[in-house]
């Protein structure tokens, strides 16, 4: 009750929506995967302190690059969600009008499978003491972002901008040293609801 109560003395918002993403690979394993459409949705707070406020949520993807092999031709898919916390940062407490701008700096939570020809890729260990493992791990991000904002009433907000997602790799003792970061450039269009 008194969090409800500071809410309304200090101006905090709530915002809540989603999207689509059109994911673009660069990184050195899946540069030449075909990008995709994804979906997402967030929700949050904001004017925590003035143009200043925090997001949670939720995002899907799955990347696909068909490559061929002898004969015939095998698809290799990298799928999992994103999980993101960011701290977002907005113009307009500075700059009055319809028009506004977010930066958002936050951190990804990725669990991913990756198949081939829709079986999880196994890996064969060296050492044959050990049981063979698959392409499935939890790894953590970093995510930047801008996007221009436009609201054609006070509590609707549609949304467009570039994120750059980077997801780091945390598994060389069960992928070797080959495993490499992996990124995305994102391109996004969303719409929200501020309360």
């Amino acid at each position: 009750m008194s969090f409800l109560l500071a809410s309304c003395l200090f101006g905090i918002g709530f915002e809540a929506g989603g999207g689509l993403t059109f994911e673009i690979p660069r990184g050195a394993d899946i540069e030449d995967y075909t990008p995709v459409l994804s979906w997402g949705a967030e929700a949050g707070i904001r004017d925590v302190l003035p143009g200043i406020g925090f997001d949670l949520g939720i995002r899907c993807f799955g990347v696909e690059y068909e490559d061929r092999f002898d004969t015939s031709w095998q698809v290799r898919r990298w799928e999992g969600y994103f999980f993101d916390a960011s701290t977002l940062f907005e113009s307009w407490p500075y700059l009055k009008g319809p028009v506004g701008l977010r930066l958002r700096a936050g951190g990804s939570w990725v669990p991913w499978k990756w198949y081939e020809d829709g079986d999880l890729i196994p890996i064969i260990p060296e050492d044959t003491t050990h049981d063979t493992t698959h392409m499935r791990a939890s790894d953590f991000g970093i995510l930047l972002g801008v996007s221009v904002m436009y609201r054609p009433v006070p509590f609707i907000i549609i949304e467009a901008g570039l994120n750059h997602r980077h997801v780091l790799s945390l598994d060389t003792d069960k992928y070797g040293d080959a495993d490499v970061d992996e990124r995305f450039l994102e391109a996004y269009v969303g719409a929200r609801a501020r309360f």
